[in-house]
């Protein structure tokens, strides 16, 4: 059988992906069909972050707002990739695309005000209605390991919360309130899993999103994939950072 990396590659992108997640839980796997599907997941997230990058280098030119000291991309080092095998063994497997995200793409963070792309409030009035919709454009939040190790060791330190939750919900990112400056929740995943690809859960509008779907969806629509939901036009800055997926 032809490796899911080499058909990856060779332009069966999507394919391989559905493939993946078809197998459910992926359980003990050989150790070449392991690092077979880890080489999908590092090239996914390759791809996915050279266009974060091209955004990320984009957002000044937005009028951007309301994220003071807060770079929008930091790139892992090496430090932060050990740390991502560090949890990956203490809280019992990590799905190989959230391994590949955290070491390749790592913090990410586009939330903010932007005049460009008329979002934001910069009168103080509150943003009305509710997501999805380009009122709450969803602008890409990514978690880096440090994010990762500090949820993990809250909730091992709790022996309470151990024994009320059923595995370990990872709160990935803020949700499209919380993004938009309007209390919310957040994006979660459900930790261990097994899985290729794991469900992103309380994404609105995305019911059983995965996590490499909505990654496509956000480059797709130039970081901020809540305009997918909109009936107006689309701002032409925010038309120029928008991509066809290549991952």
């Amino acid at each position: 059988m032809t490796s899911f990396y080499r058909r990856y590659v060779s332009g069966h992108r999507e394919a391989v992906w559905a493939e993946l997640r078809a197998h459910g839980p992926l359980g003990p796997m050989h150790p070449a069909d392991a690092e077979d599907v880890a080489a999908v997941a590092r090239e996914t997230m390759r791809r996915a972050a050279r266009h974060v990058d091209r955004i990320a280098e984009a957002l000044p030119s937005l009028g951007i707002s309301g994220r003071p000291g807060l770079p929008p991309r930091r790139r892992p080092d090496a430090v932060e990739r050990a740390e991502v095998d560090a949890l990956a063994a203490e809280i019992g497997g990590l799905p190989a695309a959230l391994e590949a995200c955290l070491r390749e793409i790592g913090h990410t963070w586009f939330a903010g005000d932007y005049s460009a792309l008329r979002i934001g409030c910069p009168h103080g009035a509150p943003v009305q209605g509710g997501p999805p919709g380009p009122a709450y454009p969803d602008p890409l939040c990514l978690p880096d390991a440090a994010r990762l190790r500090w949820e993990w060791d809250l909730r091992t330190a709790d022996p309470e919360r151990r024994a009320e939750e059923q595995g370990f919900v990872f709160d990935f990112a803020p949700d499209e309130y919380h993004k938009a400056g309007v209390s919310g929740a957040a994006h979660t995943i459900v930790l261990p899993d097994r899985r290729a690809d794991p469900v992103l859960r309380g994404v609105a509008g995305r019911p059983g999103v995965t996590l490499v779907e909505y990654l496509r969806a956000s480059v797709a629509w130039g970081g901020f994939p809540g305009w997918e939901f909109g009936a107006e036009p689309v701002p032409d800055a925010l038309r120029a950072l928008r991509a066809v997926p290549d991952f």
